[in-house]
């Protein structure tokens, strides 16, 4: 007779569901020939660990489960976005990263990048507004919305995806109130840094398109006044605002004017519009980080709309 098809699991195999998944190589087995896969539990307690005769059949077996993972992955995406949409959060990607760790001060090890201890599986994704990154894969609604760290896209940039020998990273920074918050990020193939990068970028144009306008509180001349960029009027620098009247327009400039920028890392901030008085000097009284980031964000989003950009 045929074999049952609810037949028991036996003893001498391993059964482990793929969606979410994490597929690397050389991520906690490290091997130069090529020749191991890994996959890890979406919760990152069980682990198969996988050799292959040859790296030619290990690669064989790497595409054939990365093209699987990415079918589940879209599903668990759409899936996710359903329970996520009475929180009014959108999902616009997901998917295994390795991050390298940071060091105190947040820069990332000056250990080799191609050390396989130096790298840490992390889960991320992108909504509308935020780069999240989780220690495992999230499976209910509280655990979405508990990442162990969070990046506004708005103060976030993608600085650099580059291709180290064997290794396929990227770099994104994001400006906080606290300075500059580096992520040296790893992904397993050329096709999911392009899929990153591009959601990263068009993330942050839209979080600017979507803000329009920010408004800080500034010193000028030691006087209190508010810097306003707006998205397509550019700078304005109003005095602070009466009880009984309206904020008075000091200066403004349109972002083409703006030829250079710089800051001290603490509270000072410099715009240079080539005007006879030089740098105009503003104290921010925090740190000007998060601004200058957003700054940049809204000159890349002008820039890609007016199709400039190579």
């Amino acid at each position: 007779p045929s074999p049952s098809p609810h037949s028991p699991q036996r003893a001498d195999t391993r059964y482990l569901p793929l969606q979410l998944c994490c597929l690397v190589r050389n991520l906690r087995h490290h091997d130069p020939e090529n020749r191991t896969l890994e996959l890890h539990s979406p919760d990152g307690v069980h682990s198969c660990i996988l050799r292959a005769g040859d790296s030619t059949e290990a690669a064989t077996w790497f595409n054939t489960l990365h093209s699987a993972l990415h079918v589940l992955t879209m599903k668990a995406l759409h899936e996710a976005n359903r329970i996520l949409a009475s929180l009014a959060i959108e999902l616009h990607h997901i998917g295994w990263l390795a991050r390298r760790p940071n060091n105190e001060n947040g820069r990332a090890s000056s250990e080799s990048s191609e050390d396989p201890e130096r790298w840490q599986s992390v889960f991320g994704a992108v909504t509308q507004r935020e780069l999240r990154l989780y220690e495992s894969a999230p499976w209910s609604v509280e655990s979405w919305r508990s990442p162990i760290e969070s990046c506004p896209l708005i103060s976030t940039r993608l600085v650099s995806s580059v291709r180290q020998t064997d290794l396929i990273t990227f770099s994104v920074r994001c400006g906080t109130s606290d300075g500059v918050i580096t992520h040296h990020l790893r992904a397993e193939t050329n096709r999911d840094l392009a899929n990153w990068a591009r959601t990263l970028v068009q993330g942050s144009h839209n979080s600017v398109q979507m803000q329009r306008e920010l408004a800080c509180r500034c010193l000028w001349h030691g006087h209190p006044a508010q810097l306003v960029l707006h998205y397509d009027d550019g700078f304005s620098l109003l005095d602070a605002p009466g009880s009984n009247r309206d904020p008075k327009i000091l200066w403004n400039f349109p972002f083409e004017r703006l030829r250079t920028s710089a800051d001290d890392g603490v509270h000072l901030l410099w715009l240079d519009f080539g005007t006879e008085d030089g740098e105009i000097e503003l104290d921010l009284e925090a740190c000007p980080k998060p601004l200058v980031f957003i700054l940049h964000n809204f000159l890349s989003a002008k820039i890609h709309r007016l199709g400039l950009y190579v």
